[in-house]
């Protein structure tokens, strides 16, 4: 009898699927030697040695119902890698779907992913999965299996086949790419699951289901057994590097177009300390992104933040996350981003009369940094980082040809301590410390302690931290406070609920390695949810939730008053919708914000309506509309659209649009990162006026797939943003205004940012990349708010513009 065949007869026999809670389902893996031929064919004598899993059951589109298709699983291991063949049988194998694409994209194909807790803690996971094609993805799963990082890479192999029944995968994953503590003399226990996602159907099938209901996922997975005899590998690779960058600045403004070279080489190390820790080192690393950061419109005193894009602190970053609890929240005591930032003093740099600037670097040097992260055998988490940067200096020439330099950043230090220890129900405890230091200024620190404490076998979590900031700010406060505490239900068929209460005192301040910019207040929310994960009809699932919450600053005024309405729905053509409605009651803006004295904001409602199409098509869009309005006649329309394009399974265009029309709003006048201040009758008072503003930010992603290593990458933006100040005013109270004459020049603003960048990937070797990149960007800015944006667009490609051209190889030599 096939095997097909035995798979089916236990599908129908089953009365019932493996939910969460059976998590005693086992898979055996046997010892084989030599290894197998690592080809996609899991035809070898070896595999018929190994016990199939074959039982699965539908997560989606029908949660519990019994699969489609067949699956079947086994598992082999040796003294290096553990190896795992999966066949997936399917009824129309001309069916199947394959997507070419980059590495640990995202892929509308099939696909399979095994999903190994080898920790055993259950809370943490490594990932690995591969589509029809081949196509690699491998990434960290934390918190319970809910945060997913995929910035993760190991070097592991594997290999796919298409035949007659289906396709077939051969998974060889290294036991160096996972983590794992020493068991001496018994036989290895770690979670694991299986995925299998058949695309056409929109169909995703698990060996271990774990319900929408269930909040801890890695707790419920099955268990892999039979693994004995190895020993975590002391491993040691290092990644030797060349790059070359050249730079050019068109002319503007009379200064004569320029441009820089530099050629740069260094190694990044890898170096397994003991069985449970391993130290990660890089020496004069080359840090420069190699793709551009999106540009935004920020009309807050706020700093806006991005997102980290660097391998050496990608990896591993949810080792540092602070303060994450399950409304996805945190508190970045660590950002990487300050390491290696633009000079703090760069933009002060001015030349003198009828002179120039030669140099003026954008980043800071980083001469070096390592971090050492773990998780011991008695549930232990450490990461410890430190990292050190270079004097950057400013070279100016005078109208005589006379050369000098300008300090714009110190020599700094950057260290950073992390531990969490796990506990029983899946709880933990941790805390952190920071440590920044530059020459010329004040140290800086930063600690505390965070929680997550689970009840009830999981129903209820009690999360929450406590922290402290020392910043370097040449101020009298520099010292403050930040907590939190947040009650949640979390496991529940229906109702749903959170509350929740945060503080941060007047002179918090984490910026000198950390991210913090938001308002020094106080408050918290109540959150009561519903949710049906099996309705019927046209609906495939739905949710409802209602959110009241509100905030003060610690002089008693309320800064925020706000109820929230939301309803998701999924249906069963794999179309959602969300429907949202907010009510802003009246509040305050105070000093946090920028005000001078209180401004008392007007109520305003808002109402937000999204669809979003079946992602298995080759066509998929996605559109958000917003409205809101105000009771000073404050009106403002935006909306976003993306759409997906796939004309070939090779390549994926990604075209997104944003517009946004707002009249008559009642602010601050913006400028230079702050709101204008007046002097008036012996005080300083803040500027107001009525402002409108357009936006239009059209981008384009794409890729374009050669093969499995070998990919081209693109992305295109143009930001067009205009705004006009009219009926000024100075700010007397929360409610009285005094007319202002108009400043003249005045501050309108017209805008125009266009950004490129082109990323050609090559990974030639399992672990060894070569990159070749080149960006350009180009900037104007005029207070003409009359010009229009066809006229603005124009003017685009007129502009000034700088570009950089980045070739960079790398090569893993593992010892």
């Amino acid at each position: 009898m096939n095997e097909k065949l035995v798979a089916i007869l236990i599908l129908v026999a089953l009365a019932k699927p493996v939910l969460a809670g059976n998590s005693d389902r086992t898979i055996t893996a046997v010892r084989v030697d030599p290894p197998i031929v690592l080809d996609g064919f899991v035809n070898e004598p070896e595999w018929q040695r190994a016990p199939p899993a074959l039982d699965f059951t539908q997560f989606d589109p029908v949660e519990g119902a019994l699969p489609t298709e067949v699956t079947s699983v086994r598992i082999l291991y040796d003294d290096h890698a553990l190896y795992v063949g999966v066949i997936c049988y399917d009824a129309r194998p001309g069916e199947v779907v394959p997507q070419l694409t980059r590495r640990d994209r995202t892929s509308e194909a099939d696909r399979f992913t095994v999903q190994i807790d080898s920790y055993h803690d259950h809370q943490t996971a490594f990932v690995f999965s591969t589509n029809v094609s081949g196509v690699q993805s491998d990434g960290v799963l934390s918190q319970d299996g809910n945060v997913y990082d995929i910035t993760w890479d190991a070097v592991w192999n594997v290999k796919t086949r298409w035949y007659i029944d289906g396709w077939s995968a051969e998974f060889e994953i290294p036991f160096n790419a996972i983590r794992f503590s020493p068991q001496r003399g018994e036989s290895y226990e770690w979670g694991i699951n299986f995925r299998r996602y058949i695309s056409r159907k929109h169909e995703t099938v698990e060996w271990v289901i774990v319900p929408r209901t269930e909040k801890l996922q890695i707790p419920h997975w099955g268990h892999v057994q039979g693994i004995k005899d190895i020993s975590p590998p002391l491993n040691l690779s290092l990644i030797p590097y060349l790059s070359g960058t050249s730079m050019f600045e068109s002319s503007t403004g009379g200064v004569p177009a320029r441009s820089s070279h530099e050629a740069l080489a260094g190694l990044d190390l890898k170096y397994g300390l003991t069985r449970d820790f391993t130290l990660d080192a890089t020496f004069n690393p080359d840090f420069g992104q190699v793709e551009v950061d999106q540009a935004v419109l920020n009309l807050t005193v706020f700093e806006t933040r991005f997102p980290e894009k660097r391998p050496f602190f990608v990896e591993g970053a949810q080792v540092f996350a602070f303060g994450t609890s399950v409304d996805n929240t945190s508190l970045p005591l660590f950002f990487s981003r300050r390491i290696g930032k633009r000079p703090s003093l760069a933009f002060s740099v001015a030349p003198p009369p009828g002179g120039s600037i030669e140099e003026n670097p954008l980043v800071t040097t980083i001469i070096g940094a390592a971090k050492v992260t773990g998780h011991s055998g008695s549930g232990l988490s450490v990461g410890v980082l430190t990292a050190a940067t270079d004097r950057e200096k400013a070279v100016i020439r005078d109208s005589q040809g006379n050369r000098s330099e300008v300090m714009t950043e110190p020599e700094g230090s950057y260290n950073v301590v992390r531990i969490k220890q796990d506990m029983k129900g899946n709880s933990w405890f941790g805390g952190m410390a920071t440590f920044a230091s530059r020459a010329h200024t004040l140290p800086a620190f930063s600690g505390g302690f965070d929680w997550n404490l689970r009840f009830s076998q999981g129903t209820y979590t009690l999360d929450g931290f406590i922290a402290g900031a020392h910043s370097s700010a040449t101020v009298t406060k520099r010292d403050g406070l930040a907590g939190k505490i947040l009650f949640s239900k979390i496991r529940a068929e229906h109702w749903l609920y959170t509350l929740s209460y945060d503080f941060y005192t007047r002179y918090f301040n984490s910026n000198d390695l950390g991210f913090f910019a938001q308002p020094h207040d106080h408050g918290g929310y109540v959150q009561l949810g519903y949710r049906e994960t099996q309705a019927s009809g046209i609906l495939r699932r739905y949710s409802f939730s209602v959110v009241p919450e509100a905030r003060w600053n610690w002089d008693r005024v309320q800064t925020l008053g706000l109820i929230d309405a939301t309803w998701s729905a999924d249906y069963t053509n794999f179309w959602n919708t969300v429907l949202e409605y907010k009510l802003n009651l009246r509040a305050h803006d105070d000093a946090e914000r920028g005000i001078i004295g209180i401004y008392r904001r007007p109520s305003s409602h808002s109402i937000i309506a999204s669809i979003r199409t079946d992602e298995r098509r080759n066509v998929i869009a996605s559109l958000t509309t917003e409205y809101d309005f105000d009771e000073k006649k404050r009106r403002t329309f935006s909306t976003f659209l993306s759409l997906t394009l796939r004309p070939a399974s090779w390549m994926e265009l990604t075209p997104l649009a944003y517009y946004e029309r707002t009249r008559n709003l009642e602010t601050g006048v913006f400028s230079g990162g702050r709101i204008v201040s007046v002097s008036y009758a012996g005080g300083l008072y803040s500027l107001f006026a009525q402002r409108d503003l357009d936006e239009l930010d059209v981008a384009m992603r794409g890729i374009i797939t050669f093969t499995r290593t070998l990919s081209l990458q693109f992305y295109s933006q143009v930001l067009l943003a205009r705004g006009k100040y009219d009926d000024y005013k100075l700010l007397l109270s929360s409610r009285q205004f005094v007319q202002q004459v108009a400043p003249s020049p005045g501050y309108d603003f017209n805008q125009i940012v266009f950004n490129a960048n082109l990323l050609l990937r090559w990974e030639y070797l399992p672990g060894s990349t070569l990159y070749l990149v080149w960006t350009q960007g180009r900037f104007d800015n005029v207070g003409d708010y009359s010009r229009p944006f066809g006229t603005r667009l124009q003017d685009a490609f007129k502009l000034p513009h700088e570009d950089v051209l980045l070739l960079k190889v790398s090569y893993w030599l593992p010892l």
